[in-house]
């Protein structure tokens, strides 16, 4: 009968006669061979024919509903498939050939007795459902973290007691059902993955989200939540309000902040000469706590009062944290007022861009202070401004100080992020305990925990060590601690303290205002920090050389100046420092703070360099330059043995190949530039490429994007400009300030050699890059292609230019392959630009990097050390002879082709 004919039923009693030595018909065979469904829902199964690999066409299974209890091996030999349905049935395991099902797009598991996935479920690169839903799964296999496919994972009413964090790393995936678990916390990539959070029962597919009905977190911190409040009393079991907020006061020195902050903790009410507020610098942090009575609830503020010292601001970024307050303190009578509040807004919003910010104006001597900063433009542009005040620290009247001040202080922090968080009360149990040990030990405070302690503490109060790291990323926030306790993949360190922030910051700050002494070039010794943090602070620090002399008296400022950090101490306020990039490690006895860099500009680096008479300039232009990409620069050419000649804290000088010197600074316009000079006979190309890389490298770690503008004079060009009408073979362009004529080529050729201006190209997001060149890889024994060199260079060895015979012809690579030997900085600087361009430094076996030579020049002439000029000099005459070569190469091949007796290669 024809094989449309066939029931499911009937499929099946075939396929179990098979499997009992039944010989199949030609029609039969025909109807299994192409049978695309077969469909054996609810038919009282006990067990599937091994027969069933025989549907070499089938694309759906459903044996649903059955009382199967495994699966054939036979099953993985249907790659065809596509949709496998296994729910309600007794099915305990999945054979390890369920991989080989590359076409499964849907598997369907719904309340089966199965406890567990092979890992070759990875394998199933297809898959776009995986239903788990009702089973005793206890765990996902991580091969499933590979299906970059799966789109809808339904874990509802399973045994699965804690998601992976690779769960919100699946690219594809659309809908996760998690009903009915009870989870520590949510993985951090799936509450940053964008997938919006229900509380529902689920009847359609159409809707990116996470369903998270009748789920419960033990230890998750909810702020992952806040723009979900729906969710959080079904979320959240045992959770207990804390009402308190930390608020850090930003600003320059002099600005009034902790006057400004005393004066809130005494009510708003003005000093008295019996009861004067401070008026002195902060020499580092000092943290202060104010109660807030209201009728809709007390709560806690903790102000932290930084030092506003040029030279210390890089110790904020520390402490820039989301769920944070923050006040911006710019003083009236500072005449680039627009300027400094952008500063320390640009600061926030670079680290904690969903924070609140209040822009406060200190009016001295009671003026107006609207003057001071262009308020529209700020609002603008930094949209988490919540208000702007003025009002004078030092002469308000009380009632005008806690109406202009203190109530949009107390509004900001009410409604602020961290005011509405609850937390477990076995967070709050180890935040207590952590307290309990700062003050344990007959009063002398414990200034850190280790890891092996901060765990005792979490088991004790029934906090899991696996919920351990995120409890800290809250202690953090709320500046209960400080500690570093993540890798870059968000792993937890193998080892790590957790530090109380003054004592941290103390010797921080000692280290950026006492070392300059003995540092050099930004450069300092661990002994010299170890120097100056080892003994107890007094007024001065009194150096003395070998024989006892006083050489050198430091005025010392430090908050706790009784703290005393013993050697292994020392070594652990380095390590914070240089994981926030404070310093950078040159070695392991060597640290460069690039605060403890002069803040004058050499009168070297403003003028024309001696014994280079050209030179060219480049810009990066940035929405936001913080100072850490130069810095980050700096240690990068530290480390990688660039000749520094000098630094200062917004640029340095580097000699470069003793060809060149590169000097690169930032401007107040958030302007990188680089300037390179060089000797006559060399090009800014041959050393730009490489800076370049860096520049970029730093700035795509800082998540930061660039303008790139080629400089002459008052004249700027932007790169993608350039670039485009280089591609249009346009050949002029005209400078924006002046108006002149300039070459488009000779713009791009400053800075990229032919090869590389030839492979520039903007991608989609309208950066410029630097794509792979279309080399033309060629076998050099081809006669065609050995003929077509011969008679393109003139029948001559290209090194002696003597006439060279067909028979005497060898073709030599201009780079060999054991190019390794290089001799000298600028060849393996050029060496680094060929492989960028796409070029296989171990086979280069390319047109572009063959010549005719003769025998004795290919054998005399060492080229495995040759020069980057010369290589650079070779490879561009090849370039030029390439079109030509290829074109008589095919020539010759399709005379060949057409008469091979004729023509002789």
């Amino acid at each position: 009968m024809p094989a449309s004919d066939w029931t499911n039923r009937a499929v099946y009693d075939l396929l179990c006669k098979i499997d009992r030595g039944y010989q199949p018909d030609e029609e039969e065979r025909v109807m299994l061979d192409t049978r695309e469904e077969l469909n054996l829902w609810s038919k009282k199964l006990t067990y599937v024919p091994r027969s069933v690999g025989l549907l070499r066409s089938l694309r759906s299974l459903d044996l649903s509903d059955n009382q199967i209890s495994e699966l054939p091996p036979e099953l993985g030999t249907l790659t065809t498939l596509t949709s496998l349905y296994l729910y309600s049935t007794l099915i305990k395991s999945l054979p390890e050939g369920i991989g080989a099902l590359r076409s499964l797009q849907s598997l369907r598991l719904t309340y089966t007795p199965i406890t567990a996935l092979p890992e070759s479920v990875g394998q199933l690169v297809s898959l776009q459902m995986l239903d788990l839903g009702g089973t005793r799964i206890t765990a996902l296999p991580d091969s499933i973290g590979r299906l970059t496919n799966l789109q809808w994972l339904y874990l509802n009413s399973t045994q699965i007691t804690a998601l992976p964090e690779w769960i919100g790393n699946l690219p594809a995936l659309r809908q996760l059902d998690l009903d009915g678990l009870t989870l520590p916390e949510i993985p951090r990539s799936l509450a940053l993955g964008g997938l919006h959070f229900v509380d529902a029962v689920l009847f359609t597919y159409d809707k990116p989200l996470v369903n998270l009905h009748r789920v419960t977190l033990t230890e998750q911190d909810i702020s992952v939540f806040l723009e979900h409040p729906e969710l959080i009393p079904s979320l959240y079991k045992d959770q207990i309000h804390v009402p308190e907020c930390r608020v850090l006061f930003l600003g320059d020195g002099d600005s009034g902040k902790t006057y400004t902050i005393r004066r809130i903790q005494n009510g708003g009410q003005k000093e008295t000469a019996d009861h004067p507020y401070p008026t002195k610098e902060t020499p580092g942090v000092e943290i202060a706590d104010w109660h807030v009575k209201r009728d809709a609830g007390d709560f806690d503020i903790h102000f932290w009062d930084f030092g506003g010292q040029e030279l210390l601001h890089s110790m904020h970024r520390c402490f820039l944290t989301d769920q944070t307050c923050y006040v911006v303190t710019v003083k009236s009578r500072e005449t680039k007022g627009t300027q400094r509040a952008r500063y320390w807004l640009r600061n926030v919003t670079a680290f904690a861009s969903s924070s609140p910010v209040l822009l406060y104006v200190n009016c001295w001597d009671n003026d107006d202070g609207r003057r001071a900063i262009d308020e529209p433009r700020l609002r603008k542009d930094y949209p988490n401004i919540v208000d702007v005040v003025y009002v004078s620290a030092k002469e308000a009247e009380d009632d005008a100080f806690t109406e202009k001040l203190m109530r949009p202080l107390i509004d900001m922090a009410a409604n602020s992020e961290a005011l509405k968080r609850t937390v477990n009360s076995r967070w709050l149990a180890v935040r207590r305990a952590i307290a309990r040990e700062n003050d344990a030990g007959k009063g002398k405070k414990r200034h850190y925990l280790t890891k092996d302690q901060y765990h005792d503490l979490c088991q004790e109060a029934g906090v899991e060590d696996d919920s351990a790291p995120a409890l800290l990323s809250y202690f953090n926030a709320l500046g209960v601690c400080f500690s570093y306790h993540l890798d870059a993949e968000n792993n937890e360190l193998d080892n790590y303290k957790l530090l109380n922030p003054v004592w941290l910051t103390n010797a921080v700050y000692a280290v950026i205002e006492e070392g300059m002494v003995f540092a050099q070039n930004g450069t300092i010794k661990l002994d010299a920090i170890r120097t100056l943090l080892g003994n107890r602070a007094t007024d001065e620090l009194i150096l003395k050389d070998e024989t006892g002399k006083e050489t050198v008296k430091i005025p010392r400022r430090r908050t706790m100046p009784e703290y005393v950090y013993s050697k292994n101490e020392c070594r652990w306020v380095v390590d914070v420092a240089a994981a926030h990039n404070l310093c950078y490690e040159v070695d392991r006895e060597t640290l460069f703070f690039p605060a403890l860099c002069t803040n004058n500009t050499p009168a070297e680096a403003l003028g024309e360099q001696k014994g280079f008479p050209n030179h060219a300039e480049y810009r990066f232009r940035y929405d936001y330059l913080p100072d850490s990409v130069l810095h980050r620069l700096m240690i990068r050419c530290l480390k990688k043995g660039l000749a520094v000649r000098s630094r200062w804290l917004r640029g340095m000088i580097l000699d470069v190949l003793d060809t060149h010197r590169a000097i690169i600074r930032m401007d107040d316009d958030e302007t990188l530039k680089v300037e390179i000079w060089y000797q006559k006979d060399r090009a800014a190309f041959e050393v730009f490429p490489m800076l370049r890389t860096e520049i970029l490298s730093v700035s795509d770690g800082l998540n930061l994007k660039a303008k790139e503008l080629v400089a002459d004079g008052r004249d700027s060009f932007p790169m993608i400009q350039l670039v485009k009408a280089y591609k249009n073979r346009n050949d002029d362009c005209w400078g924006n300030e002046t108006g002149n004529e300039f070459s488009v080529k000779e713009l791009l050729g400053r800075f990229f050699d032919t090869d590389t201006a030839d492979c520039l190209d903007i991608d989609k997001d309208g950066r410029l890059v630097i794509g792979p060149y279309p080399y033309h890889r060629r076998d050099k024994a081809d006669r065609a292609l050995r003929r077509a060199i011969w008679e393109v260079y003139g029948k001559k060895c290209q090194y002696c230019n003597l006439p060279l015979s067909y028979d005497e012809l060898q073709i030599d690579h201009i780079l060999a392959t054991n190019h390794l030997k290089s001799r000298d900085n600028r060849t393996d600087l050029y060496l680094a630009e060929l492989a960028q361009r796409g070029f296989d430094l171990k086979k280069p076996d390319y047109v572009e990097n063959y010549f005719p030579s003769c025998g004795k020049c290919n054998r005399g002439k060492s080229n495995a050390t040759r020069d980057a000029v010369t290589l650079r000099e070779y490879h561009a005459i090849a370039r030029e002879n390439l079109d030509k070569v290829l074109t008589l190469e095919e020539e010759y091949k399709e005379a060949f082709r057409k008469s091979p007796d004729e023509f002789d290669l």
